[in-house]
């Protein structure tokens, strides 16, 4: 009836690296893909279509590529393609604020989503709640930052 010690252990460890592997599997075509994008300068080509999207949000067009990358690979990624744009781009400091304010509840969202998905957790509702998350505080801290500015 009780498990021992050690039957315990290997449970873990197989159901440890079965998440690995599905992980794995999931993280590793999509930095491909990203890196693909970057070396083809498509994420290029999709900022120049989608400059409605950074008007919006109140940000330069220049932001776009970092925010798609931090949006389907993740944070840490992404934190590096800001950094990145940032220095060939030289964006402001607010451009950057206002990107990772969209990034910090809507980041790695195709990782995440499948990655939910494949817990049982519905992967559209995850989606959609984080997108408006997202576009709220973005828009929030766009207000504000706008405020304070005209009041100085």
């Amino acid at each position: 009836m009780t498990k021992s010690l050690m039957d315990i252990v290997m449970e873990s460890l197989y159901g440890s690296f079965g998440i690995i592997k599905s992980l794995v599997i999931i993280i590793i075509p999509i930095m491909i893909g990203v890196q693909v994008m970057t070396e083809y300068k498509l994420l290029e080509k999709l900022s120049s279509k989608t400059k409605f999207i950074t008007d919006f949000l109140g940000v330069s067009k220049d932001t776009l590529i970092a925010m798609l990358i931090g949006i389907f690979v993740g944070i840490s990624y992404g934190a590096g393609a800001i950094f990145d744009a940032k220095e060939r781009y030289d964006l402001d400091k607010r451009d950057v604020f206002l990107v990772m304010c969209f990034l910090v509840p809507f980041h790695g969202i195709v990782e995440i989503s499948l990655i939910f998905w494949v817990i049982g957790v519905n992967p559209v509702i995850t989606l959609l709640s984080r997108l408006t998350v997202a576009v709220l505080f973005t828009l929030l801290m766009k207000t504000l930052l706008k405020r304070r500015d005209s009041a100085l």
